[in-house]
């Protein structure tokens, strides 16, 4: 009996021995466990911070995606608009072409008028042009006929002589076809002041200029049956000299009637 004690004793000590763990052991797996500890609680941090980072950049492409929508609805817009523009654009560049082209046309239209009633006042005039007496000069749409004043008037007079009247109907046939044009009628003058007993009925070059315009206005309406409301008669006096007034040739040259073709002014409404 007392045998079989002993042998349980001694199998229990052994058992005892062999569940025990040594004390660094011990140590290194509590150390170990603390490490894994922390490194857990590393890890569900940067766990936690990557979430967030992810949600973050979720919203923001949620959001790039919405500001995307937006530019290209945006952009859509505005490719219409420029569609617009340039199909405005290209109706107006037609239109203002076609209006060039129509310009051009009663441009060409108008300067060829004018070559027909240049033809014809050359025809009409062509002894007094051979003479140096008369110019007629056409650039694009202008049409002028320059007369030295002798041909039409007597030194310091402003009535019309017998050999100006010729040439005026001459003048007048020309231009009494033309319509759409203002017939102006411009007295001019040399420097030389007015003196003597002339100066009665010329106080200066003023009055003698726009009196020898007024008497060609007045024979071209009455005698060669140009309207009335295509005339101008205009004085320039000595102010617009085509030629030196220092020499008598000068002087010859500014002493002048010119004829000019101009644009129809738009006059008001008559008053009712």
């Amino acid at each position: 009996m007392k045998a079989s004690v002993k042998w349980i004793g001694v199998a229990a000590i052994g058992l005892g021995f062999a569940g025990c763990v040594t004390k660094s052991t011990y140590l290194k797996q509590v150390q170990t466990a603390d490490q894994l500890a922390t490194q857990k609680a590393a890890l569900d941090l940067q766990l936690s911070t990557t979430e967030q980072q992810r949600k973050a950049l979720d919203e923001n492409l949620a959001a790039s995606k919405a500001e995307n929508a937006k530019l290209l609805s945006s952009l859509d817009a505005k490719k219409g608009e420029l569609n617009q523009r340039v199909a405005d654009l290209s109706k107006e560049n037609q239109a203002l072409s076609q209006q060039l082209r129509d310009t051009e046309q009663a441009k060409e239209a108008e300067i060829n008028k004018l070559k027909g009633t240049y033809d014809q006042l050359v025809g009409n005039l062509k002894d007094q042009i051979s003479a140096g007496q008369i110019q007629i000069t056409q650039l694009a749409g202008r049409l002028s006929v320059n007369m030295v004043d002798k041909i039409l008037f007597n030194s310091g007079e402003a009535t019309v002589k017998p050999e100006g009247e010729k040439v005026l109907l001459q003048v007048g046939a020309a231009l009494k076809n033309v319509a759409d044009k203002a017939i102006r009628v411009e007295g001019h003058t040399d420097n030389v002041p007015i003196a003597g007993s002339l100066r009665e009925r010329f106080p200066s070059n003023w009055e003698l200029s726009t009196a020898r315009a007024t008497a060609v206005v007045r024979y071209l309406q009455d005698k060669a049956g140009i309207a009335p409301d295509h005339l101008i008669a205009a004085g320039y006096g000595e102010f617009r000299p085509i030629a030196v007034n220092t020499t008598p040739e000068g002087r010859a040259q500014n002493r002048r009637i010119e004829i000019v073709l101009v644009p129809v002014e738009t006059s008001a409404a008559p008053l009712k």
